[in-house]
C-alpha cells in the first residue's frame, strides 16, 4: 500500500482508474479505488465491471496459444460482453453472478476453441460435426 501511495503521489501511477488497472495487489487497489472515488477523487465506476476487467486482463494474459485465439476472445469478451455489461452498469450496479456468468462463457469459449486447436482445425473451418462433438 505505501508504494502505491507512494507511486500515486509522485505521479509514476497516474490518479485514474486506467492508472490503478495494472497495479497490484488487486485487493489493495480494489480497497484504495473505492476510498478514492467515494471521495470525490475519482470518478464513481461499477465496482464489478472494474473487477470483471481486471479478470478479463489476466484471463487473456494466461493464453498461450497464438494470437489468433487471444484475440478472437478479446474480441468477443470486449464487444460482445463488455458492450452488455456496460450498458446494464449505466441503469444500476452490477452484481456478482452477471459477471461471474460472463467470466463462464469467456473459459467456455477458450476451451472450445482449445479443443478445436487439438484436433487440427479452428473456428473458421469448424462444422456441425465439431460442434456435435
Amino acid at each position: 500500500m505505501v508504494r502505491l501511495l507512494r507511486d500515486l503521489a509522485t505521479g509514476t501511477v497516474p490518479l485514474t482508474h486506467d492508472g490503478l488497472h495494472q497495479e497490484t495487489p488487486w485487493r489493495t487497489v480494489v480497497h484504495l479505488r473505492d476510498l478514492l472515488m467515494d471521495s470525490g477523487v475519482l470518478p464513481h465506476v461499477d465496482r464489478q465491471l472494474m473487477l470483471y476487467q481486471r479478470w478479463l486482463t489476466e484471463r487473456l494474459a494466461t493464453i498461450e496459444d497464438p494470437e489468433h485465439r487471444r484475440r478472437r476472445l478479446q474480441h468477443f469478451a470486449t464487444w460482445h460482453h463488455m458492450r452488455r455489461l456496460r450498458s446494464m452498469a449505466e441503469k444500476g450496479p452490477l452484481g456478482h453472478s452477471q459477471t461471474s456468468q460472463t467470466k463462464q462463457e469467456i473459459t467456455q469459449a477458450d476451451a472450445f476453441l482449445t479443443w478445436l486447436a487439438d484436433r487440427g482445425h479452428n473456428i473458421e473451418h469448424c462444422q456441425q460435426a465439431d460442434l456435435d462433438a
